[in-house]
């Protein structure tokens, strides 16, 4: 569904994104792990295309998008959620969710509105449809975002630490959501530093250290893997025994 072919991203000497290959298919949950610092939103930004690749391909549902700006990557079903929450300010539950529907998933009138307000439900703010964005806890911020993601008809999710911050209640909540979501066939790509979180619930987890993919594969074995405490925890397993 998703293909990165030798995907590179450079700022001087710095490569945020190095030599990247890597495929996700159709209906797989990725998780995606890395000490701070190790690329996974830069990776995310050239993805979903506000960050443009220096070289390297994106293919998604078969279609070269590699120079296709955000937009049109957007509405062929690539959503994407940002690590700190980013508001419509001045915008309602609902206007925030309508604008995503009409502008990504390209619906218009009665069509935007039900789709909007299915999002909204979806994630748990039906409660909170006529309130402001900007007077959501963090908790429904962070769904907020997912609404709007959501409410772009999108094909693939790209989540980017949307569990930071949150209790283990609300991350028990949170997985809920998000099964349900997997559950209707939209494929998840998940940024989190919280492991447990993530390991409970992806199909498959990556390990990134300076922009470059350390570690691929089954999310208990590659937690095992002694490159992986070394770089990811700080420790060397040998050393520590």
């Amino acid at each position: 569904m998703l293909e990165l072919k030798n995907l590179t991203k450079a700022y001087g000497a710095l490569r945020v994104v190095d030599d990247m290959t890597l495929e996700i298919a159709q209906g797989e949950t990725l998780g995606i792990i890395g000490p701070n610092g190790a690329g996974k939103t830069s990776l995310f930004s050239v993805i979903a295309g506000q960050v443009a690749a220096d070289s390297g391909e994106i293919r998604f549902c078969g279609q070269d998008v590699t120079r296709r700006p955000p937009f049109e990557r957007c509405k062929a079903g690539l959503g994407r959620t940002f690590q700190v929450p980013r508001p419509f300010h001045g915008m309602t539950v609902f206007e925030s969710a309508h604008v995503a529907a009409s502008f990504g998933a390209g619906l218009s009138g009665q069509a935007a509105s039900d789709f909007a307000a299915q999002a909204v439900e979806r994630t748990g703010l039906l409660r909170h449809l006529n309130e402001p964005c900007s007077s959501l806890t963090l908790l429904d911020r962070k769904r907020m975002e997912l609404t709007r993601a959501l409410a772009t008809n999108p094909k693939m999710l790209l989540l980017d630490e949307i569990g930071g911050g949150l209790t283990d209640h609300e991350i028990h909540e949170l997985i809920d959501i998000l099964n349900q979501i997997r559950d209707s066939g939209v494929s998840i790509v998940w940024i989190e530093h919280i492991v447990h979180a993530l390991t409970s619930f992806v199909d498959r987890l990556i390990v990134i250290n300076f922009g470059r993919k350390i570690a691929d594969g089954n999310p208990k074995e590659v937690m095992a893997l002694p490159e992986v405490h070394e770089i990811y925890m700080g420790v060397d397993i040998d050393d520590a025994a």
